[in-house]
């Protein structure tokens, strides 16, 4: 009961994929009633995959987040107008459900046996973190194209179909503004957890270096767009390489000790 609707959701998030690409490779548009549609029917149906799973490794982990991502791009494309969020988060979300299916959400994974409220929310929320700063590196991203494409006034088919400059500085604005007290709560969270349910601090060392970087990392980024009032192409390099120094953390502290029985 877990593959199929996480199949079903890969299957979904890759047709959105495709229809969000369809304009950069010169065909027609899509309905927005389709490229809102599909997304979000598949995500109905992760859902589903995601409540029968146990929050704790990197699979069930990896799912989550492109959950998350795919919510996330359709709130951009209803709220800010910014369908070209899908040209990264599309790829991304289907790439992250191909790779948890492909590490361990097969038929023999056992559903959640009834969780603590207290850690799945931690997990939620800092996850949910993790995909606004993905969002946030996305919306950078695509700033920095659109700012190109204005700088040698090309005016070509990114230009026609990305938002506008001050659409995706506000996305990135508030990608990392809803981030930051969304990790800072997954940590007082953990460790609430673990003072109340594990008799004390027992966590893996490199969990805690990552999560707290992490926060660093956010909480910087929110710091200077919101005390030192940083926008637009300074605002989008420190998203962009925040979201790049989180990543290489990540990576360099799991091949010092690999395994998919934990996120980390």
């Amino acid at each position: 009961m877990v593959l199929v609707p996480h199949l079903l959701a890969l299957g979904l998030y890759g047709l959105a994929t495709a229809l969000a690409l369809a304009p950069f490779a010169g065909l027609r548009p899509a309905s927005r009633a389709l490229t809102l549609g599909t997304p979000l029917t598949g995500a109905a149906a992760h859902v589903v995959g995601v409540a029968q799973l146990t929050p704790v490794g990197v699979a069930p982990v990896l799912s989550i987040l492109a959950l998350f991502l795919v919510l996330l791009q359709v709130v951009s494309e209803r709220v800010f107008r910014a369908a070209a969020v899908a040209m990264f988060t599309g790829p991304l979300a289907t790439g992250l459900v191909a790779l948890a299916l492909l590490i361990g959400l097969g038929p023999g994974v056992e559903p959640a046996p009834g969780r603590n409220a207290w850690f799945v929310l931690h997990v939620a929320l800092s996850v949910f973190g993790l995909a606004l700063l993905a969002l946030a590196f996305v919306s950078a991203a695509l700033y920095l194209l659109q700012f190109r494409e204005l700088k040698t006034k090309r005016f070509g088919q990114m230009f026609q179909l990305f938002p506008p400059l001050e659409r995706l500085d506000r996305l990135n604005h508030v990608a990392l503004v809803a981030g930051f007290p969304a990790l800072t709560l997954g940590v007082l969270l953990a460790v609430g957890y673990a003072e109340r349910y594990a008799g004390g601090w027992h966590v893996d060392p490199a969990q805690v270096v990552w999560g707290t970087f992490t926060w660093a990392v956010v909480g910087w980024a929110v710091w200077a767009r919101v005390v030192r009032h940083w926008a637009g192409r300074r605002a989008a390099f420190a998203s962009i390489a925040g979201f790049a120094a989180v990543l290489l953390v990540y990576l360099a502290l799991k091949l010092a000790e690999p395994g998919t029985d934990r996120f980390l």
